[in-house]
């Protein structure tokens, strides 16, 4: 049996009751923050393009709920319209050894596709999570190499999860499912070039990747085929996206129905780029010890050359960010936010706070360093290393090897839920949101229009 067949199998022939009770309640929770960003996002410029041009594609118009809105669309428009919005604050969870984020792509593509075909909540729920495992293993084989070859591995990963859970919910066959899957390898893509700009691209990719799947599944269901081979034949998408050398594409298949990649997930406590949490958290234990900005004469961060490709570099960009999404991706800005202000959230990104002398002052004093072997354990997880230099001379430094959010050092339910409240306040009325709280962590027992239907203004 070829990868994709062996992925076909599980995902054809896993059922709500195949389920551990542990990954259904947690990917309730995970469902709850990923509504919460996304209606947090459908405010978002970029989320407010998306959907006027969305408006100018043909045969858009359907029933399907836009997040956020009072609008509806085809299946495949609400699903693109929802990702571009779940990933526009990049505040969605990270399957953090893979770099994916899986739920910004997977929950538009289970909701729309889910309502329009009548799934029921259970089938709806499995979907995910078989879209999530399948876009988690197609992570990790690259080992990196998606990244390390510019691409932004949620377009390429997560698109596959798509594909899976757009399978389970169309009920393919095995044969139609390794047929899409092997669609699915000509249509992924997600360069990041987008880091150059700031654009909005990244969060087009979640959409892309959601609406790609309904596609790919679609077309396997009315006879269309694709290589059997997508991941390790001569082609594969490990010699096309990644490095081919590093890659492990076995890895795509093992422990199926097993080990439940899903429960690595990490939730984003901060509405900013993973990478740099730990680090900011880091500054922020300086506050603890009676530090103060005059105090900081320098702040040297150890930075993985992945993350730091992201989030350092170019340093001349990084002091002075003039878009609240470059802010997001601007380790030195970011910490001097955090450190002064003691949080991070999304009131730290207005324009205001952008041009604030004090964090530009600050910021301009952090620099980074590549770690020297072992030093940090990237990319199990994405840790904070900080060497603090101080005008008196004293030297101090901070670390924290596992991020807060991480499945080893997790977020409780209570943040999570508030984090919730948080994001849609603006958004929807109160009684919406406690009616959604109440609905997502009960999911499995009610019918998804009355969920849907919430998220509408």
């Amino acid at each position: 049996m070829t990868l994709s067949q062996h992925l076909s199998q599980f995902i054809t022939t896993t059922t709500f009751a195949d389920l551990p009770v542990e990954v259904i309640s947690r990917a309730k929770i995970h469902l709850l923050d990923t509504l919460g960003v996304a209606l947090a996002g459908s405010t978002q410029q970029s989320a407010l393009q998306g959907r006027q041009g969305i408006a100018f594609l043909p045969d858009s118009q359907g029933d399907i709920p836009i997040w956020g809105s009072s609008l509806t669309a085809s299946t495949t428009a609400a699903a693109l319209a929802n990702g571009i919005a779940a990933h526009a604050l990049d505040f969605d969870d990270t399957h953090t050894d893979s770099i994916t984020h899986g739920s910004a792509v997977l929950t538009p593509i289970a909701f729309a596709l889910g309502e329009s075909i009548g799934a029921s909540s259970e089938e709806i729920l499995t979907a995910w999570i078989v879209g999530w495992e399948v876009a988690a293993r197609v992570g990790l084989a690259s080992h990196n190499g998606f990244h390390q070859r510019g691409f932004h591995a949620t377009a390429i990963a997560g698109i596959f999860g798509a594909t899976a859970c757009a399978a389970s919910l169309l009920k393919l066959t095995p044969e139609q499912t390794t047929n899409a899957l092997g669609l699915t390898g000509s249509q992924a893509s997600g360069v990041a070039e987008y880091l150059t700009n700031s654009s909005s691209s990244k969060c087009f990719h979640a959409g892309w990747a959601a609406q790609s799947g309904i596609i790919a599944a679609s077309l396997a269901k009315g006879g269309m085929t694709g290589p059997e081979t997508i991941f390790e034949g001569r082609y594969s998408l490990y010699h096309t996206h990644g490095i081919e050398a590093q890659a492990q594409p076995n890895q795509v298949a093992q422990g199926l129905g097993e080990v439940w990649e899903f429960l690595n997930v990490s939730i984003k406590p901060y509405p900013v780029c993973h990478f740099a949490h730990a680090t900011v958290d880091c500054g922020r234990k300086l506050l603890k010890r009676g530090i103060s900005a005059d105090d900081i004469k320098s702040v040297e961060c150890v930075i993985d050359p992945i993350a730091a490709a992201l989030i350092c570099e170019p340093p001349e960009t990084k002091w002075a960010p003039t878009t609240a999404y470059g802010a997001k991706f601007s380790l030195p800005w970011l910490f001097a936010a955090g450190f002064l202000d003691d949080e991070l959230t999304l009131f730290s990104l207005l324009p205001e706070n952008l041009q604030r002398k004090d964090i530009q002052m600050l910021a301009k004093k952090v620099s980074y360093r590549y770690p020297e072997k072992d030093e940090i354990p990237f990319p199990t997880y994405f840790p904070g290393l900080i060497f603090v230099t101080l005008h008196s001379g004293e030297q101090l430094s901070e670390r924290l090897d596992i991020q807060y959010g991480n499945p080893k050092n997790p977020m409780m339910d209570a943040d999570v839920v508030k984090k919730f409240y948080d994001n849609t306040a603006l958004v929807i009325e109160n009684q919406q949101v406690t009616q959604l709280v109440e609905k997502v962590l009960v999911f499995e027992t009610v019918d998804i229009s009355e969920i849907t239907q919430l998220l509408r203004r």
